[in-house]
Order: structure tokens, then C-alpha cells, then sequence
């Protein structure tokens, strides 16, 4: 009897790690689809004032990878710049070579949610850039454990448009790095 309980925390337990991605950005006929995501306090200032960084990739993260880095497990830097935690990510070509976004959430008095990355392995191996500049992030939850948002775009007017993308993302993912 006891062994129902158990099964039915494992399994509460893992759908509250769990990521909700679907969606995509299209510039110039190339199409990157989204379908996993993971979020995590990335730098802490001098202030207190934290960064959380969202990657969205194309395939599955491998999370148990992620748990192995010894540095990632570490607190946050000052800065994103010395964190080792998105590099890791990116390196994991199984899920980000068809696309990746990063996205970056600065709290405190910015409080400012902005695309920093969007990108893929073009078939030749070279790392190519995505970003039309029109892409807009609406966060619906941003609390210590999770967030809810969307990209969308929003077209320019011409003659500003020649570089425009179209994207229609919603995530809802669980914030911390995974746990070993």
C-alpha cells in the first residue's frame, strides 16, 4: 500500500521538473521548432539583483549531464559572462544544434526580459543567428520556481522589415539547475 504514495510523489516529483515547449521562429525559410526548455539563476550582482537565464532548444536537454558539472553547481557569479552553466547547454549539440534561444531575465529596477541568442548549426557546421530583431518576450509567471511565457514578433514597417522572423513560442519551465 505504501508503494502507490511513493510512486505517485516520483512521479509528481518529475512532472514538476518537467518543461512545457512548443512553438517556433522562421526567418529567410529557415524554421527552428522548439520543443524542450530549462531555467536558472545564472548571475547574482553585488545587489542581489539576480539573472535568470531560459533556453528553449530544439531537442531534449540531457539533464543528468547538466548535474555532473561540478562548477554549475556552484552559486551564482556577478555576471553571466563567467558562468559555465549556458555553455554546458550549448554544447549539448543533441539538443541545440537544429536551434536554440536564449533569453535572460534581469530583476530589480531593470526588471527586463530580452532574446540575447537565437541559433543553430547550419548543415556546413557553421553556428548561424537567427534574430530578425523583432522578437518579444511576455513573461505570465516569473516566481523562484517557474516561469511562464511566450515569443512573438511583431513586424516593422517597411523598408525596416527586410530582416524581420516570425515566431509563436510558449514554455512553461521549472527554475534551478538540475540536481545530481
Amino acid at each position: 500500500m505504501r508503494i502507490l504514495p511513493c510512486l505517485l510523489l516520483l512521479g509528481l516529483t518529475q512532472l514538476g521538473q518537467a518543461a512545457s515547449v512548443d512553438g517556433y521562429c522562421e526567418r529567410d525559410g529557415k524554421r527552428l521548432v522548439f520543443s524542450d526548455g530549462i531555467a536558472f539563476a545564472d548571475a547574482r550582482d553585488a545587489e542581489g539583483v539576480v539573472t535568470t537565464t531560459i533556453y528553449l532548444t530544439s531537442k531534449p536537454i540531457d539533464r543528468k549531464a547538466l548535474a555532473a558539472c561540478v562548477e554549475c553547481a556552484a552559486a551564482p557569479g556577478e555576471n553571466t559572462f563567467s558562468s559555465p552553466r549556458g555553455d554546458r547547454i550549448e554544447a549539448q549539440r543533441s539538443a541545440t544544434a537544429d536551434g536554440w534561444i536564449e533569453i535572460q531575465h534581469v530583476g530589480g529596477e531593470l526588471d527586463m526580459t530580452t532574446i540575447v541568442n537565437l541559433m543553430y548549426v547550419a548543415k556546413d557546421g557553421t553556428l548561424t543567428g537567427l534574430d530578425g530583431g523583432n522578437g518579444r518576450v511576455l513573461l505570465q509567471t516569473h516566481s523562484p520556481s517557474r516561469i511562464v511565457g511566450q515569443v512573438s514578433t511583431e513586424a516593422h514597417e517597411p523598408p525596416m522589415d527586410d530582416t524581420d522572423m516570425d515566431c509563436a513560442i510558449k514554455f512553461d519551465v521549472a527554475v534551478g539547475w538540475p540536481k545530481p
